[in-house]
Parts: C-alpha cells; structure tokens; sequence
C-alpha cells in the first residue's frame, strides 16, 4: 500500500535514529512512521514534549534537520521528513504570520495545530485529554522559559476545556483573546510568580 517502496527501509532506519538521538538526549518518546504524498512524517509522543520542541521550536526543527541530513546521507532517495509533536510540526514556522522576532516579554509564542482534514474537509474534533495535555504541556513551557504561550483558535467548548484544566495552577494564568466564535487562549505567568 505505500506508495514509496523503500518506505519499509526507511521506516526502521528513522525510528532507529530518533531512538538514538532520545538516548544520547535522556529523552523517551514513541515514534510513529506514515507516508504524507511525498514526505514522510514523524509523530512523536513524549512526556517531554516541551524540552523536545525548544524554545519557538528550535529543538524540534534542529532534530529535524538532522534526521533529515542523516537519512539523505544514506539514501538521496529518501524523501523529506516533517516531525510532530502533540499538534506541534517544526515545518509549521514557514506557515505563520507572526514569524518576525520579538522583543522579550512582546509577542507570545505560538503554537500551530497542523489542520486535519476529515471526510467532507471538516476538521476532527480534538478530545478533553488531548486537550488538557495541550494546555498542560503549554503552561510548563510558560513557567520554564517565563514567555506567554498562545494556543491555536479554537471554538468556546475547547477554550473552556484549557480554562477549567489550568485554573487551579497557582502559576498560570488564561485569557481568551480574538473576536467572534474562534479564539486563541494565552497562557501567561500571574504576576506574582514572575
């Protein structure tokens, strides 16, 4: 069924990398290997999540970027590989507007969903647990590097989910920010834990 009949090879020979490359990090993840038309992705679960992306992604796409050159050296066939970690794709960046650098304290960092299209082009719905390890994994993010994070928009439901999963966090703060229905929530340090 792949399209790629090396995928197999090349399948093995990334999990095997990455494996590696968590080792030598003291980082566990899982890794899940497919075909995207003529890339191949990575996702990843961890409960690293927030060390594995960096800070705006930066570790994420320089563990992409080693992949990628390790798996061209061996084959020049191999197609390129995006990785994915809970939502978060390090090809994502060439996709915001937002991209121009901040001062410190200025502009939130940003986290981008990839879009999912289902049948009909309806995004999937994402479930509570996904939901709250975002939210989660958004606010140690916060209280380590002491940036705001924004959440991608998303609809008054999922907004509250992030809300109610955050408020007891005597170091976190939520606000919904945008007009009409679809907003982004921002996570921030409260004041008293700066």
């Amino acid at each position: 069924m792949a399209e790629n009949p090396k995928f197999n090879e090349y399948k093995a020979q990334i999990i095997e990398i990455l494996a590696k490359m968590f080792d030598y990090l003291a980082l566990d993840g899982d890794f899940k290997v497919e075909e995207k038309g003529q890339r191949i992705g990575v996702a990843i679960a961890s409960e690293n999540a927030g060390r594995i992306i960096g800070r705006k992604g930066q570790t994420l796409e320089s563990l992409q970027l080693l992949l990628n050159r390790m798996m061209f050296k061996m084959d020049e066939e191999c197609p390129h590989i995006t990785l994915d970690i809970d939502g978060y794709a390090s090809g994502d960046r060439e996709n915001r507007s937002d991209d121009a650098p901040a001062a410190d304290g200025e502009a939130p960092r940003e986290y981008h969903r990839r879009p999912r299209h289902g049948k009909g082009g309806d995004a999937p719905r994402v479930s509570k647990e996904q939901l709250e390890k975002q939210a989660q994994d958004a606010a140690k993010e916060v209280k380590r590097w002491g940036d705001p994070v924004k959440l991608p928009e998303m609809n008054a439901h999922d907004r509250r989910i992030i809300h109610i999963t955050l408020k007891d966090d005597p170091e976190v703060t939520t606000e919904s920010i945008g007009e009409g229905a679809m907003k982004k929530v921002v996570i921030s340090l409260k004041e008293s834990a700066q």
